[in-house]
């Protein structure tokens, strides 16, 4: 073989390497020693504890050989930062302050905000807006992936596990699928044909990408580069129709603005810092974002049901008509 081809096949293979989940700190010396002592004076056996637990790691089911990770992960930090060392990550993540049993408290409250943002928006949004008005059902079904979503966003980081980080995961994704798609319904409102194959590959895209991530074919990195590619479809679509109806639909300004503030405050995810106070991090801060400009979206939503109600009474996507 030549010499390009072999470093052809050299630059391949270092593509398809696999990402082992380890860190500087849970491969110290000091964690692995502190941890294999802990767990004999404190652990029956990997999930028993000698003493009984407290009420809320026994409400969040922490096994006895996770307490006794999270307690040497901070024996670990202190004697990281005493020799000036800079803090340690521990399996892929950053140290937490554990407060009433959860991981990572600040994502657990700032999914909880979007989570009631979502909520009593789309309350509101139903006061307004009834079943007769076109794409209400579109709307509304996006809003119940949202909330979905936000649900299982708090129970994944208050208590990480197998079933629900792909739980979480999941409805992320959906959650930005769904989006996409219920742009795209809007951009080509009033094409049957197009709505027919925007549904159906909506569906397949969903279902395929689901099956293959709860299989464990598809990795964290390779969620997230499918969640930024549809997420950067739906701002070109999305800025794209803005730019052509922006004098004919006063109200297109705000989802405009809506997708502008989302990628900067999505940018937050690509910072990388320790906790502040060990409670905030980049990923919780861009939750804490994102919960106001849910007011802009639904106030988008609301207003742009009226606008069809009026100017466009008669559609495939009016659901009401169909039933």
């Amino acid at each position: 073989m030549s010499k390009p081809a072999w470093i052809i096949c050299l630059i391949f293979q270092t593509f398809c390497v696999i990402n082992v989940i380890a860190s500087t700190g849970d491969r110290s010396q000091i964690y692995n020693q502190c941890l294999m002592k802990y767990r004999i004076n404190h652990c029956k056996d990997d999930t028993t504890f000698i003493n009984p637990p407290s009420l809320f790691l026994s409400l969040l089911s922490w096994s006895c050989i996770e307490d006794c990770r999270y307690t040497c992960m901070w024996h670990t930090v202190e004697y990281f930062v005493n020799h000036g060392l800079t803090v340690p990550q521990f399996y892929g993540k950053w140290p937490f302050i554990r407060i009433f049993g959860c991981q990572e408290p600040a994502s657990v409250l700032f999914s909880i905000f979007n989570f009631y943002a979502h909520w009593v928006l789309y309350r509101k949004f139903k006061r307004i807006v009834n079943s007769k008005y076109p794409m209400f059902y579109i709307w509304t079904y996006f809003s119940f992936i949202c909330l979905n979503g936000w649900f299982w966003s708090t129970i994944f980081h208050a208590r990480d596990t197998d079933f629900t980080e792909v739980m979480d995961y999941s409805c992320a994704f959906a959650i930005v699928l769904t989006l996409l798609y219920c742009m795209s319904l809007r951009v080509t409102y009033k094409s049957t044909k197009i709505f027919i194959i925007l549904t159906c590959c909506y569906i397949s895209i969903l279902y395929t990408h689901l099956t293959h991530l709860w299989s464990g074919a598809i990795n964290y990195g390779y969620n997230m580069k499918f969640n930024i590619i549809i997420g950067f479809l739906t701002f070109v679509i999305t800025m794209s129709w803005w730019y052509h109806v922006r004098y004919e639909i006063p109200h297109a300004y705000l989802i405009g603005w809506f997708n502008i503030l989302a990628v900067l405050v999505t940018l937050l995810e690509v910072l990388d810092f320790s906790p502040i106070f060990w409670i905030f991090d980049a990923h919780s801060l861009w939750h804490g974002f994102t919960a106001p400009l849910t007011i802009l979206l639904y106030r988008f939503i609301t207003l742009d049901c009226l606008y069809l109600k009026i100017y466009h009474n008669k559609t495939i996507l009016n659901m009401h008509h169909i039933h």
